[in-house]
C-alpha cells in the first residue's frame, strides 16, 4: 500500500485559483466584453482586446456558454427587488 503525500496549502489554493480564472474566462464572456468596451482608446492593443472579446461573447452565445451568467445575473437582479421592494403596507 502506498501512501500519498498531502498537497501543500500553496498547491491547492494555486489550483483553486486556476480553476476560478479559467471558470470566469469560459463562462464570463459578457463582463469580459463590457469591460473590454469600457478601455480607454488611448491603450496600446485597446481595439485587438475589443475585437477578441466581441469574438469570443459571439462564440460563447452560440453554444450558450452565456446561459449560467445570464441565469445568476437574473436571480440576483430578482433578489435585489425583493429586497428593496416598498413594504408591503405602503
Amino acid at each position: 500500500m502506498t501512501k500519498s503525500s498531502p498537497q501543500s496549502p500553496t498547491r491547492r489554493l494555486l489550483a483553486i485559483v486556476l480553476v476560478a480564472a479559467a471558470s470566469g474566462i469560459f463562462f464570463g464572456s459578457v463582463p469580459i466584453l463590457a469591460w473590454a468596451e469600457q478601455l480607454p482608446p488611448a491603450m496600446p492593443y485597446q481595439t485587438t482586446l475589443q475585437s477578441v472579446a466581441e469574438r469570443w461573447n459571439t462564440f460563447a452565445g452560440r453554444l450558450k456558454l452565456t446561459v449560467p451568467y445570464d441565469t445568476v445575473r437574473a436571480l440576483e437582479r430578482e433578489i435585489e427587488s425583493y429586497r428593496f421592494a416598498p413594504a408591503p403596507d405602503q
